[in-house]
Protein backbone atom coordinates (compact mmCIF):
# COMPACT_ATOMS: atom_id res chain seq x y z
CA UNK A 1 0.00 0.00 0.00
CA UNK A 2 1.17 3.47 -1.12
CA UNK A 3 1.31 5.77 1.73
CA UNK A 4 -1.27 9.01 0.66
CA UNK A 5 0.43 11.81 -0.47
CA UNK A 6 0.11 14.64 2.53
CA UNK A 7 0.74 18.54 2.58
CA UNK A 8 -0.38 21.93 4.06
CA UNK A 9 -2.02 24.52 1.89
CA UNK A 10 -0.28 27.64 1.34
CA UNK A 11 -2.44 29.38 3.60
CA UNK A 12 -1.86 26.88 6.87
CA UNK A 13 1.73 26.81 5.84
CA UNK A 14 2.56 30.63 6.03
CA UNK A 15 1.27 30.50 9.64
CA UNK A 16 3.56 27.54 10.79
CA UNK A 17 6.38 29.21 9.33
CA UNK A 18 5.94 32.72 9.24
CA UNK A 19 8.79 33.44 7.91
CA UNK A 20 9.46 31.35 4.93
CA UNK A 21 9.45 32.18 1.14
CA UNK A 22 9.05 30.37 -1.96
CA UNK A 23 10.94 31.31 -5.38
CA UNK A 24 10.65 29.66 -8.82
CA UNK A 25 13.51 29.53 -11.21
CA UNK A 26 12.94 32.99 -12.55
CA UNK A 27 14.15 33.92 -8.84
CA UNK A 28 9.89 35.37 -8.58
CA UNK A 29 8.70 35.00 -4.80
CA UNK A 30 5.48 32.96 -5.31
CA UNK A 31 4.35 32.61 -1.68
CA UNK A 32 5.79 34.18 1.85
CA UNK A 33 5.02 34.11 5.47
CA UNK A 34 2.39 36.22 7.21
CA UNK A 35 4.92 37.99 9.26
CA UNK A 36 7.16 38.74 6.22
CA UNK A 37 4.43 40.08 4.11
CA UNK A 38 3.80 42.11 7.44
CA UNK A 39 6.99 43.48 7.47
CA UNK A 40 7.95 44.59 3.87
CA UNK A 41 6.75 47.66 3.04
CA UNK A 42 6.72 46.75 -0.41
CA UNK A 43 5.02 43.41 -2.08
CA UNK A 44 6.47 40.51 -1.38
CA UNK A 45 4.77 37.75 -4.19
CA UNK A 46 5.76 38.57 -7.43
CA UNK A 47 8.61 40.47 -6.81
CA UNK A 48 12.31 39.25 -7.25
CA UNK A 49 13.73 37.64 -4.39
CA UNK A 50 16.88 40.32 -4.51
CA UNK A 51 14.54 43.31 -4.05
CA UNK A 52 14.20 42.20 -0.71
CA UNK A 53 16.85 39.82 0.45
CA UNK A 54 20.87 40.13 0.57
CA UNK A 55 23.01 36.13 0.36
CA UNK A 56 24.99 37.11 3.75
CA UNK A 57 26.47 33.33 3.77
CA UNK A 58 27.22 30.97 1.84
CA UNK A 59 28.60 33.73 -0.35
CA UNK A 60 26.76 32.97 -3.97
CA UNK A 61 24.33 34.55 -5.66
CA UNK A 62 21.05 34.84 -6.43
CA UNK A 63 20.96 32.04 -8.94
CA UNK A 64 18.48 29.24 -8.46
CA UNK A 65 20.84 26.30 -9.41
CA UNK A 66 23.52 28.01 -7.12
CA UNK A 67 21.07 28.03 -4.43
CA UNK A 68 19.88 24.40 -5.00
CA UNK A 69 23.40 22.82 -5.09
CA UNK A 70 23.97 24.62 -1.81
CA UNK A 71 20.57 22.91 -0.17
CA UNK A 72 22.51 21.51 2.72
CA UNK A 73 24.43 24.40 3.77
CA UNK A 74 23.00 27.02 6.55
CA UNK A 75 21.67 30.04 4.80
CA UNK A 76 21.71 33.32 6.40
CA UNK A 77 19.52 36.03 5.03
CA UNK A 78 19.69 39.80 5.20
CA UNK A 79 16.08 41.40 4.93
CA UNK A 80 16.83 44.70 3.05
CA UNK A 81 13.62 46.80 4.68
CA UNK A 82 14.83 46.88 8.26
CA UNK A 83 18.31 44.47 8.34
CA UNK A 84 16.45 41.94 9.96
CA UNK A 85 19.26 38.31 9.40
CA UNK A 86 17.21 35.19 9.30
CA UNK A 87 19.07 32.09 9.53
CA UNK A 88 17.50 28.60 7.78
CA UNK A 89 17.86 26.19 4.89
CA UNK A 90 16.89 26.59 1.17
CA UNK A 91 14.57 23.19 0.11
CA UNK A 92 14.52 22.30 -3.69
CA UNK A 93 11.42 21.15 -4.03
CA UNK A 94 11.87 19.31 -7.54
CA UNK A 95 8.38 18.53 -8.69
CA UNK A 96 7.12 21.93 -9.00
CA UNK A 97 10.58 23.39 -9.51
CA UNK A 98 11.06 26.04 -6.76
CA UNK A 99 12.90 26.25 -3.59
CA UNK A 100 11.16 26.89 -0.50
CA UNK A 101 13.54 29.02 2.63
CA UNK A 102 12.95 27.36 6.09
CA UNK A 103 14.14 29.72 8.38
CA UNK A 104 13.47 32.34 11.33
CA UNK A 105 15.48 35.76 12.70
CA UNK A 106 18.50 35.24 14.42
CA UNK A 107 18.37 36.63 17.52
CA UNK A 108 20.51 36.61 20.43
CA UNK A 109 18.69 39.50 22.83
CA UNK A 110 14.91 40.13 23.46
CA UNK A 111 15.78 43.88 22.63
CA UNK A 112 16.64 43.33 19.54
CA UNK A 113 12.73 42.72 18.77
CA UNK A 114 10.53 45.71 18.76
CA UNK A 115 13.18 47.41 16.31
CA UNK A 116 12.79 44.78 14.04
CA UNK A 117 8.97 44.96 14.60
CA UNK A 118 8.65 41.74 16.08
CA UNK A 119 7.14 39.75 18.91
CA UNK A 120 7.60 36.57 20.51
CA UNK A 121 4.59 35.64 19.33
CA UNK A 122 5.50 36.18 16.18
CA UNK A 123 7.43 33.31 16.43
CA UNK A 124 6.22 29.48 15.82
CA UNK A 125 5.56 27.85 18.46
CA UNK A 126 7.87 24.85 17.70
CA UNK A 127 10.63 27.21 16.78
CA UNK A 128 13.57 26.58 19.19
CA UNK A 129 14.54 30.60 19.05
CA UNK A 130 11.15 31.03 20.90
CA UNK A 131 12.54 28.77 23.66
CA UNK A 132 15.46 30.75 23.46
CA UNK A 133 14.02 34.33 23.94
CA UNK A 134 11.54 33.25 26.75
CA UNK A 135 14.61 31.57 29.00
CA UNK A 136 16.61 34.23 27.63
CA UNK A 137 14.14 36.72 29.15
CA UNK A 138 13.96 34.68 32.45
CA UNK A 139 17.70 35.26 32.98
CA UNK A 140 17.42 38.94 32.67
CA UNK A 141 14.80 39.13 35.36
CA UNK A 142 16.94 36.85 37.22
CA UNK A 143 19.93 38.85 36.73
CA UNK A 144 18.42 42.24 37.55
CA UNK A 145 17.02 40.98 40.92
CA UNK A 146 20.21 39.52 42.18
CA UNK A 147 21.57 43.41 41.24
CA UNK A 148 18.53 44.81 43.46
CA UNK A 149 19.43 41.80 46.22
CA UNK A 150 23.37 42.71 46.10
CA UNK A 151 22.48 46.78 46.66
CA UNK A 152 20.11 45.84 49.62
CA UNK A 153 22.85 43.01 50.71
CA UNK A 154 25.75 46.04 50.68
CA UNK A 155 23.62 48.30 52.54
CA UNK A 156 22.94 45.80 55.11
CA UNK A 157 26.44 45.40 56.00
CA UNK A 158 27.22 48.98 55.95
CA UNK A 159 24.43 49.49 58.50
CA UNK A 160 26.57 46.34 60.61
CA UNK A 161 29.80 48.00 60.34
CA UNK A 162 28.55 51.15 62.03
CA UNK A 163 26.65 49.16 65.08
CA UNK A 164 29.87 47.50 65.31
CA UNK A 165 31.58 50.90 65.49
CA UNK A 166 28.97 52.37 68.01
CA UNK A 167 29.13 49.11 70.20
CA UNK A 168 32.64 49.05 70.73
CA UNK A 169 32.69 52.65 72.30
CA UNK A 170 29.95 52.15 74.77
CA UNK A 171 30.99 52.06 78.32
CA UNK A 172 30.74 48.58 80.31
CA UNK A 173 27.48 49.31 81.68
CA UNK A 174 25.48 49.60 78.42
CA UNK A 175 27.12 45.85 77.71
CA UNK A 176 23.96 43.70 78.28
CA UNK A 177 22.09 46.65 76.69
CA UNK A 178 23.77 46.74 73.33
CA UNK A 179 23.94 42.53 72.94
CA UNK A 180 20.00 42.91 72.87
CA UNK A 181 20.43 45.74 70.26
CA UNK A 182 22.86 43.67 68.34
CA UNK A 183 20.30 40.24 68.10
CA UNK A 184 17.46 42.59 67.31
CA UNK A 185 19.29 44.08 64.32
CA UNK A 186 20.95 40.81 63.43
CA UNK A 187 17.47 39.13 63.04
CA UNK A 188 16.04 42.03 61.18
CA UNK A 189 18.85 41.87 58.86
CA UNK A 190 18.97 38.33 58.46
CA UNK A 191 15.44 38.22 57.97
CA UNK A 192 15.19 40.99 55.39
CA UNK A 193 18.31 39.01 53.93
CA UNK A 194 16.85 35.42 54.01
CA UNK A 195 13.06 36.89 52.81
CA UNK A 196 14.76 38.31 49.36
CA UNK A 197 16.67 35.34 48.75
CA UNK A 198 13.87 33.11 49.44
CA UNK A 199 12.29 35.31 46.89
CA UNK A 200 14.82 35.35 44.16
CA UNK A 201 15.19 31.45 44.44
CA UNK A 202 11.85 30.64 44.19
CA UNK A 203 11.44 33.12 41.64
CA UNK A 204 14.12 31.80 39.32
CA UNK A 205 12.86 28.01 39.85
CA UNK A 206 9.31 29.16 38.88
CA UNK A 207 10.63 31.14 35.68
CA UNK A 208 13.02 28.21 34.99
CA UNK A 209 10.14 25.31 35.43
CA UNK A 210 7.98 26.79 32.79
CA UNK A 211 10.00 26.69 29.56
CA UNK A 212 11.66 23.20 30.97
CA UNK A 213 8.06 21.45 31.25
CA UNK A 214 7.39 22.67 27.97
CA UNK A 215 10.74 21.11 26.59
CA UNK A 216 10.03 17.96 28.48
CA UNK A 217 6.52 17.72 27.53
CA UNK A 218 7.24 17.49 24.02
CA UNK A 219 10.18 15.82 24.03
CA UNK A 220 7.35 12.56 24.34
CA UNK A 221 6.18 13.70 21.15
CA UNK A 222 9.83 13.99 19.33
CA UNK A 223 10.49 10.59 20.72
CA UNK A 224 7.62 8.85 19.88
CA UNK A 225 7.72 10.37 15.38
CA UNK A 226 11.36 9.82 15.23
CA UNK A 227 10.71 6.06 16.14
CA UNK A 228 7.73 6.47 13.57
CA UNK A 229 9.99 8.07 11.24
CA UNK A 230 12.30 5.34 11.74
CA UNK A 231 9.93 2.71 11.45
CA UNK A 232 9.20 3.88 8.16
CA UNK A 233 12.75 4.02 6.81
CA UNK A 234 12.90 0.21 7.97
CA UNK A 235 10.08 -0.88 6.10
CA UNK A 236 11.29 0.74 3.08
CA UNK A 237 14.67 -1.14 3.69
CA UNK A 238 12.51 -4.24 3.89
CA UNK A 239 10.64 -4.56 1.19
CA UNK A 240 12.87 -2.06 -1.09
CA UNK A 241 15.65 -3.79 -1.52
CA UNK A 242 17.34 -2.04 -4.42
CA UNK A 243 16.50 1.40 -4.33
CA UNK A 244 17.28 4.03 -7.61
CA UNK A 245 20.71 5.26 -7.07
CA UNK A 246 20.11 8.85 -5.92
CA UNK A 247 18.47 7.64 -3.24
CA UNK A 248 21.40 4.79 -2.28
CA UNK A 249 23.47 7.64 -2.80
CA UNK A 250 21.76 9.85 0.10
CA UNK A 251 21.63 6.85 2.01
CA UNK A 252 25.54 6.88 1.94
CA UNK A 253 25.59 10.58 2.31
CA UNK A 254 23.75 11.20 5.32
CA UNK A 255 24.98 7.86 7.11
CA UNK A 256 21.52 6.46 7.33
CA UNK A 257 22.89 3.83 9.95
CA UNK A 258 24.39 5.85 12.04
CA UNK A 259 21.84 8.40 12.30
CA UNK A 260 19.36 5.25 13.08
CA UNK A 261 21.53 4.88 15.98
CA UNK A 262 22.19 7.75 16.85
CA UNK A 263 19.26 9.61 16.84
CA UNK A 264 17.64 7.79 20.18
CA UNK A 265 20.80 8.16 22.19
CA UNK A 266 20.78 12.62 21.40
CA UNK A 267 17.14 12.58 22.49
CA UNK A 268 17.64 10.43 25.38
CA UNK A 269 20.53 12.83 25.91
CA UNK A 270 18.02 15.84 25.93
CA UNK A 271 15.32 13.61 28.50
CA UNK A 272 18.14 13.19 31.00
CA UNK A 273 19.42 16.70 30.70
CA UNK A 274 15.90 18.54 31.10
CA UNK A 275 14.64 15.40 33.73
CA UNK A 276 18.21 17.35 35.63
CA UNK A 277 17.14 20.45 35.46
CA UNK A 278 13.86 19.57 37.03
CA UNK A 279 15.35 18.30 39.90
CA UNK A 280 17.49 21.49 40.19
CA UNK A 281 14.25 23.42 40.00
CA UNK A 282 12.15 21.07 42.64
CA UNK A 283 15.64 21.66 44.50
CA UNK A 284 15.69 25.16 44.66
CA UNK A 285 12.18 25.25 45.89
CA UNK A 286 12.41 22.88 48.57
CA UNK A 287 14.96 25.15 50.08
CA UNK A 288 13.34 28.53 49.67
CA UNK A 289 9.68 26.88 50.90
CA UNK A 290 8.03 30.56 50.86
CA UNK A 291 4.53 28.52 51.23
CA UNK A 292 5.79 27.05 54.28
CA UNK A 293 6.21 29.89 57.05
CA UNK A 294 4.21 27.98 59.75
CA UNK A 295 5.51 24.45 61.21
CA UNK A 296 4.94 21.58 59.68
CA UNK A 297 6.21 18.00 59.66
CA UNK A 298 8.85 17.93 57.03
CA UNK A 299 11.71 15.46 55.78
CA UNK A 300 14.80 16.89 56.99
CA UNK A 301 16.77 14.68 54.79
CA UNK A 302 14.69 16.69 52.04
CA UNK A 303 16.24 19.64 53.48
CA UNK A 304 19.56 19.05 53.42
CA UNK A 305 19.92 17.02 50.19
CA UNK A 306 18.49 20.60 48.94
CA UNK A 307 21.07 22.65 51.10
CA UNK A 308 23.89 20.17 49.59
CA UNK A 309 22.49 20.03 45.70
CA UNK A 310 22.81 24.17 45.87
CA UNK A 311 26.22 24.48 47.39
CA UNK A 312 27.25 21.18 45.10
CA UNK A 313 29.80 23.67 42.49
CA UNK A 314 31.59 24.81 45.69
CA UNK A 315 32.37 20.67 46.60
CA UNK A 316 33.98 19.93 42.84
CA UNK A 317 37.57 19.80 42.04
CA UNK A 318 39.52 22.78 40.59
CA UNK A 319 43.23 23.26 38.92
CA UNK A 320 44.16 24.47 42.86
CA UNK A 321 41.51 22.98 44.80
CA UNK A 322 41.26 18.85 45.35
CA UNK A 323 37.44 18.75 45.81
CA UNK A 324 35.40 17.75 48.76
CA UNK A 325 34.40 14.22 49.97
CA UNK A 326 30.43 14.36 50.78
CA UNK A 327 29.65 11.69 53.08
CA UNK A 328 26.02 11.13 53.85
CA UNK A 329 25.01 8.99 56.92
CA UNK A 330 21.40 9.24 57.43
CA UNK A 331 19.76 7.70 59.77
CA UNK A 332 15.96 6.29 59.97
CA UNK A 333 14.27 9.48 60.69
CA UNK A 334 11.00 9.93 60.74
CA UNK A 335 9.07 13.65 59.95
CA UNK A 336 10.26 15.98 62.37
CA UNK A 337 7.70 18.99 63.56
CA UNK A 338 9.70 21.87 62.11
CA UNK A 339 10.03 25.37 60.02
CA UNK A 340 11.10 23.43 57.43
CA UNK A 341 12.73 27.11 55.82
CA UNK A 342 14.60 28.36 58.57
CA UNK A 343 15.72 24.83 59.36
CA UNK A 344 17.03 24.64 55.78
CA UNK A 345 19.12 28.25 56.41
CA UNK A 346 20.45 26.97 59.52
CA UNK A 347 21.71 23.74 57.68
CA UNK A 348 23.10 26.34 55.01
CA UNK A 349 25.14 28.52 57.58
CA UNK A 350 26.46 25.74 59.08
CA UNK A 351 27.31 23.96 55.87
CA UNK A 352 28.80 26.76 53.81
CA UNK A 353 30.65 27.84 57.25
CA UNK A 354 32.69 23.95 56.45
CA UNK A 355 33.05 24.69 53.15
CA UNK A 356 35.26 27.81 53.94
CA UNK A 357 37.03 26.06 57.00
CA UNK A 358 38.17 23.69 54.25
CA UNK A 359 39.09 26.32 52.04
CA UNK A 360 41.23 27.62 54.44
CA UNK A 361 42.68 24.70 55.05
CA UNK A 362 43.41 23.38 51.38
CA UNK A 363 45.10 27.23 50.73
CA UNK A 364 47.52 26.75 53.71
CA UNK A 365 47.95 22.85 52.96
CA UNK A 366 47.39 22.40 49.30
CA UNK A 367 51.22 21.35 48.14
CA UNK A 368 50.81 18.99 51.12
CA UNK A 369 47.59 17.33 49.71
CA UNK A 370 48.52 14.62 47.98
CA UNK A 371 45.24 13.24 47.79
CA UNK A 372 41.36 14.09 48.28
CA UNK A 373 41.42 14.23 52.16
CA UNK A 374 38.92 17.05 52.49
CA UNK A 375 35.75 15.92 53.85
CA UNK A 376 32.58 16.60 55.09
CA UNK A 377 30.48 14.07 57.09
CA UNK A 378 26.70 14.64 57.84
CA UNK A 379 24.99 12.04 60.46
CA UNK A 380 21.12 12.02 61.14
CA UNK A 381 19.76 9.98 63.88
CA UNK A 382 16.80 9.83 66.37
CA UNK A 383 17.99 9.80 70.55
CA UNK A 384 14.75 9.54 72.65
CA UNK A 385 12.48 12.02 71.32
CA UNK A 386 14.85 14.22 69.73
CA UNK A 387 16.58 13.85 66.24
CA UNK A 388 20.24 15.10 65.91
CA UNK A 389 21.80 16.33 62.75
CA UNK A 390 26.02 16.42 63.41
CA UNK A 391 27.23 17.87 60.51
CA UNK A 392 31.35 17.80 60.38
CA UNK A 393 34.73 18.52 58.80
CA UNK A 394 38.23 18.15 58.85
CA UNK A 395 39.84 21.16 58.77
CA UNK A 396 41.88 23.46 61.20
CA UNK A 397 39.34 23.24 63.63
CA UNK A 398 38.25 25.90 66.29
CA UNK A 399 40.09 27.47 69.13
CA UNK A 400 37.75 27.51 72.73
CA UNK A 401 38.67 31.24 72.23
CA UNK A 402 36.91 31.74 69.33
CA UNK A 403 34.12 28.26 70.53
CA UNK A 404 33.21 30.98 73.56
CA UNK A 405 31.96 33.97 71.15
CA UNK A 406 30.74 31.52 68.42
CA UNK A 407 27.27 32.52 68.50
CA UNK A 408 27.54 35.94 69.48
CA UNK A 409 26.00 38.18 67.26
CA UNK A 410 28.31 39.93 64.88
CA UNK A 411 31.34 38.15 65.83
CA UNK A 412 33.32 36.56 62.48
CA UNK A 413 37.05 35.25 61.78
CA UNK A 414 36.65 35.92 58.12
CA UNK A 415 38.17 38.50 56.14
CA UNK A 416 35.95 41.99 55.88
CA UNK A 417 33.52 42.00 53.08
CA UNK A 418 33.38 37.59 53.18
CA UNK A 419 31.93 37.07 56.70
CA UNK A 420 28.65 39.31 58.18
CA UNK A 421 29.14 37.62 61.65
CA UNK A 422 25.11 37.02 61.30
CA UNK A 423 24.92 32.89 60.04
CA UNK A 424 25.42 31.33 63.27
CA UNK A 425 23.97 33.46 65.76
CA UNK A 426 20.80 33.52 63.67
CA UNK A 427 21.25 29.57 63.90
CA UNK A 428 21.47 29.40 67.19
CA UNK A 429 18.51 31.32 67.85
CA UNK A 430 16.36 29.25 65.15
CA UNK A 431 17.22 26.15 66.78
CA UNK A 432 17.16 26.67 70.46
CA UNK A 433 14.34 29.65 70.29
CA UNK A 434 12.40 28.79 67.29
CA UNK A 435 12.78 24.71 68.13
CA UNK A 436 13.41 24.04 71.75
CA UNK A 437 16.80 22.34 70.46
CA UNK A 438 20.50 22.62 71.33
CA UNK A 439 23.19 23.84 69.06
CA UNK A 440 26.86 23.27 69.75
CA UNK A 441 29.94 23.03 68.67
CA UNK A 442 32.77 20.51 69.51
CA UNK A 443 35.79 20.94 67.74
CA UNK A 444 40.03 21.09 69.22
CA UNK A 445 42.92 22.66 66.80
CA UNK A 446 44.00 20.42 64.31
CA UNK A 447 40.91 18.45 64.38
CA UNK A 448 38.36 19.48 62.73
CA UNK A 449 35.22 20.27 63.96
CA UNK A 450 31.66 19.09 64.51
CA UNK A 451 28.14 20.85 64.82
CA UNK A 452 25.34 19.14 66.47
CA UNK A 453 21.90 20.42 66.28
CA UNK A 454 19.61 18.19 68.52
CA UNK A 455 15.60 19.37 68.23
CA UNK A 456 12.99 17.61 69.29
CA UNK A 457 10.37 15.06 66.80
CA UNK A 458 7.27 17.07 68.40
CA UNK A 459 7.50 20.65 69.65
CA UNK A 460 4.17 20.63 71.04
CA UNK A 461 5.35 16.83 73.05
CA UNK A 462 8.47 18.57 74.02
CA UNK A 463 6.79 21.80 75.58
CA UNK A 464 4.08 19.28 77.81
CA UNK A 465 6.59 17.22 78.98
CA UNK A 466 8.41 20.48 79.91
CA UNK A 467 5.63 21.73 81.68
CA UNK A 468 5.12 18.78 83.64
CA UNK A 469 8.82 18.66 84.69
Amino acid sequence: MVSPHLSLSPELFAKAFPFHFVFNRNREIIQAGDILQRLSPKLLIGNLIEQHFEINRPKITFDFDAIQKHSRSLFILEFLHNEMHLKGQMMYEQEQEVIFFLGSPWITDTASLAPLGIKLKDFAIHDPIADFLFLLQAKNTALADAEKLTTELRKALQIKNELTQIAQAQAEKLKQSLKELQQTQAQLIQAEKMSSLGQLVAGVAHEINNPVNFIYGNLKYIDDYTNDLMQLVQLYQKFYFHPVPAIENYIEKIELDFLIDDLPKVINSMKVGAERISEIVLSLRNFSRLDEAEMKKVDIHEGLDSTLLILQNQFKQKVDFPGIEVVKNYGNVPLVDCYAGQLNQVFMNIISNAIDALEDYNKRYFSKLKVNLLKITITTEVIEKNVVIRIADNGLGITEAVKERLFDPFFTTKPVGKGTGLGLSISYQIVVEKHKGKLKCISQPGQGAEFCIEIPLSIDQALKTSAIN
